[in-house]
């Protein structure tokens, strides 16, 4: 719907009917008529066109015009203070004519226009310029960026808020008293101590050299307050009591018994290789000491003698401590033809032969000794090897039997009818030779104590 701007009155529209047409219009004028009436009442309340009034009539117009100065009045420059634009200009600046015959105010410098004065020229320029290095030097506060070059001294706070960058091979360094005390570069740096890190010292490397050295000892010190007493007993006599034992201490006890002898082939039977010995059997238990104190010697098994010509090995002896531990001796290896002895512990002499049989392996009992005719001893692991076997008809002698904790058998002769290696205890028994067996390793005991 369309409408005037002033009195809001609706337009006709094109397509609508008369009829809708004379309300609408009705109303327009009605509209145009009030104003019409309005614009009336407002014209007769105006004084006309001319009229003159007296000056009494104008309400304090005499008072105006009296303050008003004289046309011939004339004003000096401290007057003018006033004047538009005079409030706005600077102490010290001028009043000067500028362009179209106007007048303005401006410092006396801009009145020179473009112009150079020499250094001698100006007053004060060396000491002011000798005032600013002084204050360059102090302070080295710049608000620009600077390059420092040659020597420059800070005698008060710096302060920066980047970073501080060397360049090439620079360093920085921080003196005191004419020393230095620290030293930053590319090729090495240096600090004077005590340094802390987050409230933590820091050791320099012979400290902390000599502080690891401390934690050594101390180590090696718990070591021995801590790891247990071992004693090893290889000759028969009285029990060892160290200091610091109690009742209460506990004890591990290890025995060996001795390894048997060699047997010998016979020089005469070509066809037979001595036997080799069996080796002693080892024994373990673990007790107090207050049990330990109820016995008083301890006794230690010898190497079984290697045979003679033609003979069998001796049997190696036993090793006790009476009523706590016994660890029995290896049997003997057999010679000219016959059988190996048997051992109280299981353990067999290698016979004399050439089947070349090799003996028995066990855990605790020595292992058994090996045929004549080249048969390798027997292994254990915690007791003495088989003796190996001479060999037969120009054979090679077999290898004693290994052992982890006791002794390695001894070797077969090598030839015919020759000795058979001794078997092992806790120490090794020896290889046999021409016409004689070896004879076996002796046995031990192993006292360990946790004071």
């Amino acid at each position: 719907m369309t409408k005037t701007k002033k009195l809001d009155m609706e337009l006709p529209k094109e397509g609508r009917f008369i009829s809708s047409e004379f309300p609408i219009l009705r109303e327009n004028l009605t509209k145009i008529d009030q104003a019409i009436v309005d614009i009336e009442e407002k014209v007769d309340e105006k004084a006309p066109s001319k009229h003159t009034h007296s000056i009494s009539d104008v309400t304090d117009l005499e008072a105006a015009l009296k303050s008003k100065m004289a046309a011939d009045k004339t004003f000096s420059f401290a007057d003018l203070s006033d004047i538009e634009g005079a409030q706005d200009a600077a102490n010290n600046y001028v009043l000067y004519k500028s362009s179209n015959n106007h007048f303005t105010f401006g410092s006396a410098i801009s009145l020179l226009g473009t112009h150079q004065h020499k250094t001698e020229d100006i007053v004060g320029l060396d000491d002011f310029r000798a005032k600013i290095n002084e204050d360059l030097t102090a302070y080295g506060r710049l608000k620009q960026a600077n390059e420092w070059q040659n020597y420059n001294k800070f005698t008060s706070k710096v302060t920066m808020s980047g970073s501080l960058e060397l360049l090439g091979n620079s360093s920085f360094n921080l003196i005191h008293n004419n020393k230095v005390v620290s030293s930053l570069s590319t090729t090495g740096s240096m600090l004077k101590g005590p340094l802390k890190v987050d409230g933590a010292e820091v050791y320099s490397k012979n400290e902390a050299l000599v502080a690891l050295q401390e934690i050594r000892d101390e180590i090696t010190k718990l070591r021995k307050a801590t790891s247990p007493l071992e004693i090893l007993m290889t000759e028969s006599g009285a029990i060892p009591w160290p200091e610091g034992m109690t009742d209460n201490t506990g004890i591990e006890i290890w025995a060996w018994g001795g390894g048997g002898g060699g047997g010998d082939g016979a020089k005469g039977k070509s066809s037979y290789g001595g036997g080799g010995g069996s080796g002693g059997q080892s024994v373990y238990v673990k007790i107090k000491a207050s049990q330990l104190k109820s016995a008083k010697i301890i006794e230690i098994g010898r190497g079984g003698r290697g045979a003679s010509p033609g003979g069998g090995g001796g049997v190696g002896g036993y090793t006790r401590i009476e009523g706590i531990i016994t660890a029995y001796g290896g049997a003997g290896g057999g010679g000219g033809g016959s059988g190996g002895v048997s051992s109280f512990n299981g353990s067999f002499g290698g016979d004399a032969s050439s089947n070349g049989y090799r003996g028995s392996s066990f855990i605790y009992a020595g292992g058994n000794g090996g045929n004549g005719g080249s048969g390798h001893g027997g292994n254990s692991f915690f007791g003495g090897g088989g003796g190996g076997g001479a060999g037969a008809n120009n054979g090679n002698g077999g290898y004693g039997g290994e052992s982890h904790k006791g002794g390695r058998g001894g070797k077969g002769c090598k030839g015919s009818g020759q000795g058979g290696g001794g078997g092992g205890g806790y120490f090794p028994g020896e290889d046999g030779g021409v016409g004689k067996g070896g004879n076996g390793g002796n046995g031990a005991v192993l006292l360990i104590f946790f004071i």
